[in-house]
C-alpha cells in the first residue's frame, strides 16, 4: 500500500500545538503564525511542523525554540524593499504619473547602495538613519540629489508606519537630514568666474602622462554657460555637440526664422549646440536618462565652443572616437577639484551645482521668458518660481505697467 494512503492520526495532549502521533508513537508540533504579503495587503497563515519527537519534554522545548526564533503571530518583517512594493501598488492604484515611478525607482536603487533593500524596517533606527544621511552626503550628491534620495527614504518608512506594519515610526524622533535652501545657494560673479577660467588655465595638474586641468576648464566653462547638472555633463560625448544655423528676418522690425532666399533681409545665426539626453550617476557607475526625462539642447557661448573646438580636435588626432566621452571623472573628483581652486583663490567654497544657480539666476536677471528658462535648464517651471521667488519680484512693477498702458 502507497504510504501516501496512510492517514495520520494524531491526538492533542493538554499541551497546545503538540499533538501525539498515534501512528509513530511520537510527538508533532504544530507551529501556527501569520506571513505578511505586501502584494496582497494582507497576512498569510502558515504553518510549521515538527515530527517526531520522543518525548514531551523534548516537544515542549521545540515549540519554545520556534517562538523564540520569532515567528509570532503579528510580527510583519516588512523590509524595505517590500515598502517600496507596496508603495508601487499605491502608485498604480491612484495613477501615479510615468515620471514619478520612474524617477522614484531611481531613487530608491540610490537608496539601496547605503541600506539593503532586504533590510528589516523594524531594524532602523536612528543611528542606521543617521548614518544613511551622512553617507550620502559624503558620496559627492548635489543638494537637490540628496534632498530625493531622502525624501524617497523616508517615504517608505512614513507608508510602512501608516500601514501599521511597524510599531514606530522612528522619523517622528530623527532629525530630518539638511539640504540647502533657496537662500543657501551661492551664485558666482563674472569677474569670479575669469579668475577661476584663468586658474585652470595657467596651472597644471599631471596624472598619469595627462595634463587633466584644460579639460576641467572646459568643464566648469560647460557648467557656468549653460547651467547642466553635473551629471549630465559627466556624461557628455563628443557626438553630443552639434553645429547649427538659421537665418532670421530682421525686416521691419520682425524677429522671425527665414530660408537664405528670402529677399528680405536676414541676419545669420551659427555656432555650436549641446545635446542633454543622459545623465551619469557616479555611485551606480550608469548612465541614465536626464532628471524629469526632459531632454534639450543649449547653444554654447564662444568661449566655451572655442575651449570644446580645442579639445575635440586633440582627441582626434590621438585617435580618439567621437563616441567617446569627455569627462572620464566621478562626482567626487569634479568636487574636490573646484574646491582646491576656490582655496587657492580665496573664494567660497563653491559647488559644482552653484554653476547651475548661476546660470538660472543669470537667465532670469536678463528678462527671459520663464517658459524658455524651463527649455534650458531641464527644471519645471514650479520648480524655477519656488527656488528663483524672490527673482521674480519686481515682475509686480511689470504688471502694473502693462494694466497702465491700457
Amino acid at each position: 500500500m502507497d504510504t501516501k494512503d496512510i492517514k495520520v492520526r494524531r491526538k492533542t495532549t493538554k499541551y497546545k500545538s503538540i499533538y501525539y502521533n498515534e501512528s509513530t508513537k511520537k510527538y508533532d508540533v504544530k507551529y501556527n503564525y501569520k506571513e505578511y504579503d505586501v502584494k496582497t495587503g494582507r497576512n498569510k497563515y502558515r504553518s510549521k511542523w515538527v515530527y517526531n519527537l520522543n518525548t514531551i519534554t523534548e516537544a515542549k522545548a521545540e515549540l519554545a525554540k520556534l517562538q523564540h526564533k520569532g515567528l509570532r503571530a503579528n510580527d510583519k518583517d516588512i523590509t524595505l524593499q517590500g515598502a517600496y512594493d507596496l508603495w508601487l501598488i499605491k502608485a498604480q492604484g491612484q495613477n501615479f504619473s510615468p515620471v514619478s515611478i520612474k524617477n522614484t525607482h531611481q531613487q530608491i536603487r540610490m537608496v539601496y547602495q547605503f541600506v539593503p533593500a532586504a533590510t528589516k524596517l523594524k531594524d532602523i533606527d536612528e543611528d542606521v538613519y543617521y548614518k544613511f544621511c551622512s553617507d550620502i552626503r559624503k558620496h559627492g550628491y548635489s543638494e537637490e540629489t540628496i534632498h530625493s534620495i531622502n525624501a524617497t527614504f523616508r517615504k517608505m518608512i512614513n507608508l510602512a508606519y501608516k500601514k501599521k506594519l511597524i510599531k514606530e515610526n522612528i522619523l517622528n524622533y530623527a532629525d530630518n537630514i539638511k539640504t540647502k535652501k533657496k537662500e543657501d545657494y551661492k551664485t558666482i560673479s563674472k569677474e569670479s568666474f575669469d579668475e577661476m577660467d584663468k586658474y585652470f588655465k595657467e596651472n597644471e595638474s599631471w596624472r598619469l602622462g595627462v595634463n587633466n586641468y584644460p579639460k576641467f576648464r572646459l568643464m566648469f566653462n560647460i557648467l557656468y554657460y549653460t547651467g547642466l547638472r553635473i551629471g549630465e555633463c559627466i556624461a557628455l560625448t563628443y557626438v553630443d555637440f552639434e553645429e547649427f544655423s538659421y537665418y532670421e528676418n530682421t525686416e521691419n522690425g520682425k524677429s522671425e526664422t527665414a530660408s537664405a532666399n528670402d529677399s528680405a533681409e536676414c541676419k545669420l545665426h551659427q555656432g555650436t549646440r549641446v545635446k542633454i539626453d543622459k545623465s551619469y550617476v557616479s555611485g551606480m557607475k550608469l548612465t541614465k536618462e536626464p532628471k524629469n526625462y526632459k531632454k534639450r539642447s543649449i547653444p554654447l557661448s564662444p568661449i566655451p565652443e572655442r575651449l570644446f573646438a580645442e579639445i575635440k580636435e586633440e582627441h582626434l588626432q590621438k585617435g580618439g572616437s567621437l563616441d567617446d566621452k569627455i569627462f572620464d571623472w566621478e562626482y567626487g573628483l569634479c568636487d574636490s577639484t573646484l574646491k582646491k581652486a576656490c582655496s587657492v583663490l580665496n573664494f567660497p567654497k563653491y559647488s559644482c551645482h552653484d554653476f547651475r544657480h548661476t546660470f538660472i539666476s543669470n537667465l532670469i536677471r536678463k528678462g527671459v521668458p520663464l517658459p524658455v528658462i524651463e527649455k534650458a535648464s531641464g527644471d519645471t517651471q514650479q520648480t524655477i518660481l519656488k527656488r528663483y521667488s524672490h527673482m521674480f519680484d519686481s515682475d509686480e512693477m511689470m504688471i502694473l505697467t502693462a494694466m497702465q498702458d491700457l
